[in-house]
């Protein structure tokens, strides 16, 4: 490291003993989706995203997504199934964060952590499809960490870890049989 080359002087200063500690917060990068499912669930939060904070057409914006990203067509299936699944059931989703996050109100958690949560929760207690709870949560935070504030992946976190396997019997909730699941 080249001391000359810092805009402050730095008086009494041993390179060899002393270090300058940085108080600020790295971010780091998520890489590149990876699984079709890491795919389905970044390109889904985009389109919820867009759907939750516009009055636009779901199937336009669906379309617009898969037509703009080859990598989210390949899996539209599974993004229609996530976003019609969050839609669809979006009141009894909103009902379960609230109840595992009373002290924030649905309509005032930022609009990337609201549709996360969506997700998450969808995924875990309303698909018929099994995921691991760890897959979803680790997903959540990642998307948290990538497109939320700096907070985000910290309340997501919270809240999805709050919501285990007893919330499928408390909420005794009833899996689509139709296929949007």
């Amino acid at each position: 490291m080249i001391l000359e080359s810092y805009a402050i002087e730095l008086d009494d200063c041993d390179p060899d003993e002393d270090f300058i500690v940085s108080e600020t917060t790295v971010t780091v990068k998520p890489s590149a989706p990876s699984t079709d499912r890491t795919i389905a669930r970044r390109a889904s939060l985009q389109i919820l995203y867009e759907l939750d904070s516009t009055d636009h057409d779901m199937r336009a914006v669906i379309e617009a997504h898969m037509t703009e990203r080859p990598e989210a067509y390949a899996v539209r299936q599974v993004i229609r199934r996530i976003v019609g699944g969050v839609i669809e059931r979006r009141a009894q989703i909103d009902e379960i964060l609230q109840q595992y996050a009373p002290e924030w109100p649905i309509d005032q958690v930022a609009t990337i952590d609201r549709n996360i949560l969506r997700i998450a929760v969808y995924e875990h207690l309303l698909q018929k499809r099994e995921t691991p709870i760890a897959v979803i949560i680790n997903e959540a935070v990642q998307l948290a960490q990538l497109f939320g504030a700096d907070q985000s992946h910290s309340f997501v976190h919270g809240v999805l870890g709050a919501i285990t396997s007893e919330a499928k019997q408390k909420f005794e909730i009833v899996v689509d049989e139709v296929g949007s699941a």
